[in-house]
């Protein structure tokens, strides 16, 4: 498996309205093309301090992730996105409508 996750900032006051725009469009768009499972995940922040070099993570820093079977999944549902003008609008909400920045991108793969 193939786990690709990105995490970026989101002004404050975006917040609510880019969870309905993942739950309600992100979520099903991106499972429709060949991703197996799309998660939005936001920090917490906790009393207890569990190892001395945990971070205090931003409130407002989301990390998304997408599960794909294999790369070449990714491979393609990268390239359809790439070539789709539907795909390249809802991608481009990410900046024009919910202005969000600071992202950092990884791909894993499970070797457990």
């Amino acid at each position: 498996m193939i786990l690709v996750q990105w995490s970026c900032e989101i002004p404050q006051e975006k917040l609510e309205s880019f969870i309905n725009f993942a739950k309600n469009k992100l979520k099903p768009f991106y499972e429709s093309y060949r991703c197996m499972r799309y998660e939005l995940l936001f920090p917490i922040i906790t009393e207890k301090k569990y190892f001395p070099y945990q971070e205090s993570e931003i409130k407002n820093r989301y990390t998304e992730q997408l599960v794909f079977k294999d790369i070449k999944a990714f491979d393609d549902f990268y390239n359809n996105i790439e070539k789709n003008q539907e795909a390249q609008d809802i991608v481009g909400m990410y900046v024009k409508e919910f202005g969000i920045s600071n992202c950092t991108f990884k791909i894993l793969t499970h070797y457990i």
